[in-house]
Protein backbone atom coordinates (compact mmCIF):
# COMPACT_ATOMS: atom_id res chain seq x y z
CA UNK A 1 0.00 0.00 0.00
CA UNK A 2 1.51 3.34 -1.08
CA UNK A 3 2.05 6.16 1.39
CA UNK A 4 -0.60 8.33 -0.29
CA UNK A 5 -3.17 5.55 0.12
CA UNK A 6 -2.17 5.16 3.77
CA UNK A 7 -2.59 8.92 4.35
CA UNK A 8 -6.00 8.82 2.64
CA UNK A 9 -7.17 5.82 4.65
CA UNK A 10 -6.11 7.36 7.94
CA UNK A 11 -7.63 10.72 6.97
CA UNK A 12 -10.99 9.01 6.29
CA UNK A 13 -10.93 7.46 9.76
CA UNK A 14 -10.12 10.81 11.38
CA UNK A 15 -12.85 12.46 9.29
CA UNK A 16 -15.49 9.95 10.39
CA UNK A 17 -14.57 10.10 14.07
CA UNK A 18 -14.68 13.89 14.18
CA UNK A 19 -17.85 14.06 12.09
CA UNK A 20 -19.58 11.88 14.67
CA UNK A 21 -18.10 13.91 17.52
CA UNK A 22 -19.61 17.20 16.26
CA UNK A 23 -22.82 15.64 14.93
CA UNK A 24 -24.43 15.93 18.34
CA UNK A 25 -24.45 19.74 18.32
CA UNK A 26 -26.91 20.62 15.51
CA UNK A 27 -29.37 17.95 16.68
CA UNK A 28 -29.00 18.50 20.43
CA UNK A 29 -32.50 20.06 20.68
CA UNK A 30 -34.05 16.94 19.10
CA UNK A 31 -32.18 14.63 21.47
CA UNK A 32 -33.06 16.86 24.41
CA UNK A 33 -36.76 16.77 23.58
CA UNK A 34 -36.84 13.03 22.88
CA UNK A 35 -34.90 11.89 25.95
CA UNK A 36 -36.07 14.56 28.40
CA UNK A 37 -32.60 16.04 28.87
CA UNK A 38 -31.95 19.73 29.37
CA UNK A 39 -29.56 21.54 27.05
CA UNK A 40 -27.16 21.86 29.98
CA UNK A 41 -27.22 18.10 30.58
CA UNK A 42 -26.53 17.37 26.89
CA UNK A 43 -23.68 19.87 26.97
CA UNK A 44 -22.25 18.28 30.11
CA UNK A 45 -22.32 14.79 28.57
CA UNK A 46 -20.57 16.06 25.43
CA UNK A 47 -18.06 18.07 27.47
CA UNK A 48 -17.12 15.20 29.77
CA UNK A 49 -16.64 12.89 26.77
CA UNK A 50 -14.35 15.44 25.14
CA UNK A 51 -12.30 15.82 28.32
CA UNK A 52 -11.92 12.04 28.52
CA UNK A 53 -10.72 12.05 24.91
CA UNK A 54 -8.21 14.81 25.64
CA UNK A 55 -6.60 13.19 28.65
CA UNK A 56 -6.25 9.83 26.90
CA UNK A 57 -3.90 11.33 24.29
CA UNK A 58 -0.81 10.46 26.33
CA UNK A 59 -1.86 6.86 27.18
CA UNK A 60 -2.80 6.25 23.55
CA UNK A 61 0.66 7.37 22.42
CA UNK A 62 2.43 5.28 25.06
CA UNK A 63 0.41 2.18 24.16
CA UNK A 64 0.97 2.76 20.44
CA UNK A 65 4.74 2.90 21.01
CA UNK A 66 4.65 -0.23 23.12
CA UNK A 67 2.09 -2.49 21.44
CA UNK A 68 1.96 -1.18 17.87
CA UNK A 69 0.06 1.58 16.09
CA UNK A 70 -2.32 -0.62 14.10
CA UNK A 71 -3.60 -2.59 17.09
CA UNK A 72 -4.53 0.56 19.01
CA UNK A 73 -6.13 2.19 15.95
CA UNK A 74 -8.27 -0.84 15.08
CA UNK A 75 -9.36 -1.40 18.68
CA UNK A 76 -10.32 2.24 19.16
CA UNK A 77 -12.22 2.43 15.85
CA UNK A 78 -14.12 -0.77 16.58
CA UNK A 79 -15.02 0.36 20.10
CA UNK A 80 -16.10 3.74 18.70
CA UNK A 81 -18.46 2.02 16.27
CA UNK A 82 -19.98 -0.05 19.09
CA UNK A 83 -20.44 3.09 21.20
CA UNK A 84 -22.19 5.02 18.42
CA UNK A 85 -24.49 2.06 17.71
CA UNK A 86 -25.40 2.20 21.43
CA UNK A 87 -26.29 5.87 21.01
CA UNK A 88 -28.36 5.08 17.91
CA UNK A 89 -30.27 2.40 19.80
CA UNK A 90 -30.88 4.49 22.91
CA UNK A 91 -34.39 5.46 23.92
CA UNK A 92 -33.43 6.48 27.41
CA UNK A 93 -30.93 8.68 29.16
CA UNK A 94 -28.81 5.84 30.59
CA UNK A 95 -27.93 4.10 27.32
CA UNK A 96 -27.39 7.41 25.51
CA UNK A 97 -25.05 8.67 28.23
CA UNK A 98 -23.15 5.37 28.44
CA UNK A 99 -22.76 5.23 24.66
CA UNK A 100 -21.54 8.79 24.28
CA UNK A 101 -19.07 8.53 27.17
CA UNK A 102 -17.77 5.24 25.76
CA UNK A 103 -17.33 7.00 22.42
CA UNK A 104 -15.32 9.71 24.19
CA UNK A 105 -13.10 7.01 25.73
CA UNK A 106 -12.67 5.14 22.44
CA UNK A 107 -11.89 8.15 20.28
CA UNK A 108 -9.26 9.20 22.81
CA UNK A 109 -7.12 6.35 21.44
CA UNK A 110 -7.56 7.19 17.74
CA UNK A 111 -5.78 10.41 16.83
CA UNK A 112 -2.31 10.06 18.36
CA UNK A 113 -1.55 6.59 16.88
CA UNK A 114 -2.84 7.74 13.47
CA UNK A 115 -0.52 10.76 13.48
CA UNK A 116 2.32 8.48 14.62
CA UNK A 117 1.72 6.17 11.62
CA UNK A 118 1.84 9.16 9.29
CA UNK A 119 5.21 10.16 10.69
CA UNK A 120 6.46 6.57 10.52
CA UNK A 121 5.83 6.09 6.82
CA UNK A 122 6.20 9.50 5.19
CA UNK A 123 9.42 10.68 3.63
CA UNK A 124 11.10 13.60 5.41
CA UNK A 125 10.45 15.97 2.53
CA UNK A 126 6.69 15.20 2.51
CA UNK A 127 6.19 15.36 6.28
CA UNK A 128 4.36 18.69 6.25
CA UNK A 129 2.01 17.68 3.42
CA UNK A 130 1.23 14.36 5.09
CA UNK A 131 0.48 16.05 8.40
CA UNK A 132 -1.70 18.55 6.54
CA UNK A 133 -3.77 15.82 4.86
CA UNK A 134 -4.62 14.11 8.13
CA UNK A 135 -5.04 17.35 10.09
CA UNK A 136 -7.27 18.76 7.36
CA UNK A 137 -9.57 15.77 7.73
CA UNK A 138 -10.54 17.07 11.18
CA UNK A 139 -12.06 20.22 9.68
CA UNK A 140 -13.67 18.28 6.83
CA UNK A 141 -15.14 15.90 9.37
CA UNK A 142 -16.69 18.80 11.24
CA UNK A 143 -18.47 20.00 8.09
CA UNK A 144 -19.60 16.46 7.24
CA UNK A 145 -20.91 15.96 10.77
CA UNK A 146 -22.96 19.17 10.74
CA UNK A 147 -24.43 18.45 7.30
CA UNK A 148 -25.09 14.70 7.60
CA UNK A 149 -26.58 14.78 11.08
CA UNK A 150 -28.77 17.75 10.21
CA UNK A 151 -30.11 16.27 6.97
CA UNK A 152 -30.54 12.69 8.19
CA UNK A 153 -32.17 13.78 11.45
CA UNK A 154 -34.52 16.14 9.63
CA UNK A 155 -35.83 13.42 7.31
CA UNK A 156 -35.31 10.16 9.22
CA UNK A 157 -34.72 11.05 12.88
CA UNK A 158 -31.58 11.34 15.00
CA UNK A 159 -31.45 7.59 15.74
CA UNK A 160 -31.03 6.91 12.02
CA UNK A 161 -28.41 9.63 11.76
CA UNK A 162 -26.18 7.95 14.36
CA UNK A 163 -26.87 4.49 12.90
CA UNK A 164 -25.66 5.62 9.45
CA UNK A 165 -22.55 7.27 10.86
CA UNK A 166 -21.77 4.21 12.98
CA UNK A 167 -22.15 1.96 9.92
CA UNK A 168 -19.74 4.11 7.93
CA UNK A 169 -17.24 3.94 10.79
CA UNK A 170 -17.60 0.16 11.05
CA UNK A 171 -17.00 -0.21 7.31
CA UNK A 172 -13.90 2.00 7.54
CA UNK A 173 -12.67 -0.10 10.48
CA UNK A 174 -12.92 -3.31 8.43
CA UNK A 175 -11.11 -1.74 5.47
CA UNK A 176 -8.38 -0.41 7.76
CA UNK A 177 -7.96 -3.83 9.37
CA UNK A 178 -7.32 -5.39 5.96
CA UNK A 179 -5.21 -2.69 4.31
CA UNK A 180 -3.19 -0.94 7.01
CA UNK A 181 0.17 -2.45 7.86
CA UNK A 182 1.91 -2.16 11.21
CA UNK A 183 4.51 0.60 11.29
CA UNK A 184 7.21 1.80 13.62
CA UNK A 185 9.31 -0.23 16.04
CA UNK A 186 7.67 -1.44 19.24
CA UNK A 187 9.37 0.13 22.24
CA UNK A 188 9.22 -2.45 25.04
CA UNK A 189 12.51 -1.48 26.65
CA UNK A 190 10.69 0.45 29.38
CA UNK A 191 7.78 -0.33 31.65
CA UNK A 192 4.49 1.46 31.01
CA UNK A 193 5.10 3.60 34.09
CA UNK A 194 8.52 4.64 32.84
CA UNK A 195 7.07 5.39 29.41
CA UNK A 196 4.43 7.66 30.93
CA UNK A 197 7.05 9.48 32.98
CA UNK A 198 9.34 9.76 29.96
CA UNK A 199 6.59 11.31 27.82
CA UNK A 200 6.81 14.52 29.85
CA UNK A 201 10.54 14.88 29.28
CA UNK A 202 9.75 16.38 25.88
CA UNK A 203 8.54 19.49 27.70
CA UNK A 204 12.21 20.08 28.52
CA UNK A 205 13.20 20.46 24.85
CA UNK A 206 12.98 24.20 24.18
CA UNK A 207 11.89 24.10 20.54
CA UNK A 208 9.27 21.42 21.21
CA UNK A 209 7.93 23.21 24.29
CA UNK A 210 7.56 26.52 22.47
CA UNK A 211 5.81 24.82 19.53
CA UNK A 212 3.48 23.09 21.99
CA UNK A 213 2.62 26.38 23.68
CA UNK A 214 1.93 28.00 20.30
CA UNK A 215 -0.39 25.14 19.32
CA UNK A 216 -2.24 25.32 22.63
CA UNK A 217 -2.74 29.10 22.40
CA UNK A 218 -3.83 28.97 18.76
CA UNK A 219 -6.40 26.27 19.45
CA UNK A 220 -7.61 28.41 22.35
CA UNK A 221 -8.02 31.46 20.09
CA UNK A 222 -9.88 29.42 17.46
CA UNK A 223 -12.37 28.03 19.99
CA UNK A 224 -12.60 31.43 21.73
CA UNK A 225 -13.66 33.01 18.42
CA UNK A 226 -16.01 30.15 17.54
CA UNK A 227 -17.78 30.66 20.87
CA UNK A 228 -18.34 34.34 20.04
CA UNK A 229 -19.71 33.80 16.52
CA UNK A 230 -23.24 32.60 17.45
CA UNK A 231 -23.64 35.62 19.73
CA UNK A 232 -22.45 37.95 16.97
CA UNK A 233 -24.91 36.26 14.60
CA UNK A 234 -27.72 36.69 17.11
CA UNK A 235 -26.93 40.40 17.36
CA UNK A 236 -27.40 40.61 13.58
CA UNK A 237 -30.57 38.46 13.57
CA UNK A 238 -28.87 35.80 11.45
CA UNK A 239 -31.03 32.66 11.28
CA UNK A 240 -29.85 29.28 12.51
CA UNK A 241 -29.79 27.97 8.94
CA UNK A 242 -27.50 30.79 7.81
CA UNK A 243 -25.42 30.38 10.96
CA UNK A 244 -24.76 26.72 10.12
CA UNK A 245 -23.64 27.74 6.63
CA UNK A 246 -21.34 30.37 8.13
CA UNK A 247 -19.20 27.61 9.66
CA UNK A 248 -18.45 26.00 6.28
CA UNK A 249 -15.90 28.62 5.04
CA UNK A 250 -14.10 28.35 8.39
CA UNK A 251 -13.78 24.59 8.10
CA UNK A 252 -12.80 24.88 4.42
CA UNK A 253 -9.90 27.17 5.35
CA UNK A 254 -8.96 24.80 8.18
CA UNK A 255 -9.02 21.69 5.96
CA UNK A 256 -7.65 22.82 2.60
CA UNK A 257 -5.34 25.32 4.25
CA UNK A 258 -3.76 22.55 6.32
CA UNK A 259 -2.86 20.56 3.20
CA UNK A 260 -1.58 23.61 1.31
CA UNK A 261 0.44 25.07 4.19
CA UNK A 262 1.88 21.64 5.03
CA UNK A 263 3.03 21.27 1.41
CA UNK A 264 4.50 24.78 1.39
CA UNK A 265 6.37 24.10 4.64
CA UNK A 266 8.12 21.14 3.01
CA UNK A 267 9.49 23.56 0.41
CA UNK A 268 10.37 26.68 2.41
CA UNK A 269 10.51 25.49 6.04
CA UNK A 270 8.02 25.65 8.90
CA UNK A 271 8.80 29.06 10.38
CA UNK A 272 7.77 31.50 7.63
CA UNK A 273 4.31 29.95 6.93
CA UNK A 274 3.66 29.85 10.69
CA UNK A 275 4.39 33.57 11.07
CA UNK A 276 2.28 34.51 8.04
CA UNK A 277 -0.71 32.41 9.16
CA UNK A 278 -0.66 33.95 12.62
CA UNK A 279 -0.31 37.46 11.19
CA UNK A 280 -3.40 36.91 9.01
CA UNK A 281 -5.34 35.75 12.08
CA UNK A 282 -4.34 38.89 13.99
CA UNK A 283 -5.52 41.02 11.06
CA UNK A 284 -8.85 39.16 10.84
CA UNK A 285 -9.55 39.61 14.57
CA UNK A 286 -8.67 43.31 14.45
CA UNK A 287 -10.97 43.66 11.43
CA UNK A 288 -13.85 42.04 13.32
CA UNK A 289 -13.20 44.34 16.25
CA UNK A 290 -12.81 47.59 14.32
CA UNK A 291 -15.66 47.41 11.80
CA UNK A 292 -19.41 47.22 12.23
CA UNK A 293 -20.77 43.70 12.08
CA UNK A 294 -22.51 42.42 8.97
CA UNK A 295 -23.00 38.83 7.75
CA UNK A 296 -20.39 39.06 4.97
CA UNK A 297 -17.75 40.58 7.21
CA UNK A 298 -18.43 38.06 9.93
CA UNK A 299 -18.19 35.17 7.45
CA UNK A 300 -14.94 36.47 5.91
CA UNK A 301 -13.22 37.30 9.20
CA UNK A 302 -14.27 34.08 10.89
CA UNK A 303 -13.20 31.98 7.89
CA UNK A 304 -9.65 33.32 8.24
CA UNK A 305 -9.60 32.18 11.88
CA UNK A 306 -9.79 28.66 10.43
CA UNK A 307 -6.04 29.03 10.02
CA UNK A 308 -5.72 28.37 13.77
CA UNK A 309 -7.43 24.98 13.61
CA UNK A 310 -5.82 23.54 10.48
CA UNK A 311 -2.67 25.16 9.07
CA UNK A 312 -1.11 26.44 12.29
CA UNK A 313 -1.72 23.20 14.19
CA UNK A 314 -0.30 21.27 11.22
CA UNK A 315 2.84 23.39 11.32
CA UNK A 316 3.47 23.17 15.07
CA UNK A 317 2.82 19.42 15.11
CA UNK A 318 5.25 19.01 12.22
CA UNK A 319 7.86 21.09 14.04
CA UNK A 320 7.43 18.81 17.04
CA UNK A 321 7.72 15.61 15.00
CA UNK A 322 10.76 16.95 13.11
CA UNK A 323 12.53 17.34 16.43
CA UNK A 324 11.33 14.08 18.00
CA UNK A 325 12.47 12.09 14.97
CA UNK A 326 15.93 13.59 15.33
CA UNK A 327 16.12 12.70 19.03
CA UNK A 328 14.25 9.40 19.46
CA UNK A 329 11.62 8.30 16.90
CA UNK A 330 10.73 5.28 19.07
CA UNK A 331 8.91 7.67 21.42
CA UNK A 332 6.92 9.44 18.71
CA UNK A 333 3.54 8.30 20.05
CA UNK A 334 4.24 9.42 23.62
CA UNK A 335 5.57 12.79 22.48
CA UNK A 336 2.61 13.48 20.21
CA UNK A 337 0.23 12.39 22.96
CA UNK A 338 1.74 14.87 25.40
CA UNK A 339 1.28 17.81 23.07
CA UNK A 340 -2.15 16.76 21.84
CA UNK A 341 -3.17 16.81 25.50
CA UNK A 342 -1.90 20.38 25.81
CA UNK A 343 -3.83 21.35 22.69
CA UNK A 344 -6.94 19.76 24.17
CA UNK A 345 -6.52 21.96 27.23
CA UNK A 346 -6.39 24.93 24.85
CA UNK A 347 -9.75 23.89 23.40
CA UNK A 348 -11.29 23.74 26.88
CA UNK A 349 -9.82 27.10 27.88
CA UNK A 350 -11.04 28.72 24.65
CA UNK A 351 -14.73 28.20 25.37
CA UNK A 352 -14.27 29.09 29.03
CA UNK A 353 -12.50 32.37 28.29
CA UNK A 354 -14.89 33.15 25.45
CA UNK A 355 -17.85 32.91 27.81
CA UNK A 356 -16.05 34.89 30.52
CA UNK A 357 -15.10 37.84 28.33
CA UNK A 358 -18.35 37.94 26.36
CA UNK A 359 -20.42 38.12 29.55
CA UNK A 360 -18.31 41.03 30.83
CA UNK A 361 -17.28 43.14 27.85
CA UNK A 362 -19.42 41.98 24.91
CA UNK A 363 -18.58 40.73 21.44
CA UNK A 364 -16.50 43.53 19.89
CA UNK A 365 -13.98 43.95 22.74
CA UNK A 366 -13.72 40.17 23.09
CA UNK A 367 -12.37 39.97 19.54
CA UNK A 368 -9.66 42.40 20.57
CA UNK A 369 -8.76 40.12 23.50
CA UNK A 370 -8.47 37.22 21.03
CA UNK A 371 -6.22 39.37 18.82
CA UNK A 372 -4.00 40.06 21.83
CA UNK A 373 -3.69 36.33 22.52
CA UNK A 374 -2.75 35.74 18.89
CA UNK A 375 -0.09 38.46 19.09
CA UNK A 376 1.34 36.56 22.07
CA UNK A 377 1.56 33.37 19.99
CA UNK A 378 3.23 35.35 17.21
CA UNK A 379 5.91 36.62 19.58
CA UNK A 380 6.56 33.11 20.89
CA UNK A 381 6.76 31.79 17.32
CA UNK A 382 9.39 34.40 16.43
CA UNK A 383 11.62 32.89 19.13
CA UNK A 384 11.34 29.43 17.59
CA UNK A 385 14.15 30.38 15.21
CA UNK A 386 14.48 30.29 11.45
CA UNK A 387 16.44 27.10 10.87
CA UNK A 388 13.57 24.96 9.60
CA UNK A 389 14.38 25.58 5.95
CA UNK A 390 17.88 24.29 6.43
CA UNK A 391 16.41 21.39 8.35
CA UNK A 392 14.18 20.40 5.47
CA UNK A 393 17.19 20.35 3.13
CA UNK A 394 19.05 18.21 5.62
CA UNK A 395 16.13 15.75 5.84
CA UNK A 396 16.01 15.43 2.08
CA UNK A 397 19.66 14.57 1.80
CA UNK A 398 19.37 12.13 4.66
CA UNK A 399 16.42 10.44 2.97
Amino acid sequence: MSNNKIFTLLAINILLVFSIMVSIFPIAPLISSDLGLTSGEIGSIAGIASLVMTFLSIPSGVFADRYGRKKIIIASLALSAVAVFMVAASHGVLLFTAGWLLFGFARGFVSTPIFAVVMDVCKPEERGRAMGIVSGAIGAGSVLGYVLSGLLSNYFGWHTSFAVLASLLLLSTLVTTVLLRETGVKNTSRSIGQAFKSSFKWLGVREILLAGIVGTLCFMVGVFTTFLVPFAAKEQDISLVLLSLLFIPYEAVASFGAVFVGWISDKVGRHAPLIWAQSICVGALVLLYALDFNPWLLTFGYALIGLTEGPIITLVNTIITDKVIKINPMEMGAALGTFRTLQGVGIALGSTLGGFFYSRIGTHPSYLVAAGLMVLTLLISLSLGKKEKAGVTEYKSAG
